[in-house]
């Protein structure tokens, strides 16, 4: 990422996209388990808020070999969360 403002915006736009893909099954299935539609959105804002905060908050920020790794591993671990919640998308 060029930036963390970027990073943010990517990190936002893709909540919103998992959010909307939650809702649009759960309209096309017909069947919706409300509390585990409710308990998902939930998890996808937290996950939002989680990843959002960690974003603006880089280690070591005179170092720039601690500051690319730190931002390696936020996304390998934002990474792990969405492919997780569509996991539970899909069990739905």
């Amino acid at each position: 990422m060029a930036s963390r403002r970027k990073l943010k915006k990517t990190i936002n736009y893709a909540s919103s996209e998992l959010m909307t893909e939650l809702y649009f099954r759960v309209l096309l299935s017909g069947k919706s388990d409300e509390a585990k539609t409710e308990a998902l959105s939930v998890e996808i804002a937290d996950m939002n808020d989680q990843f959002i905060l960690r974003a603006g908050r880089p280690d070591g920020k005179e170092n720039s070999a601690i500051v690319k790794a730190y931002f390696r591993k936020l996304f390998s671990d934002w990474q792990t969360a969405v492919d997780a919640i569509v996991k539970k998308m899909d069990e739905l």
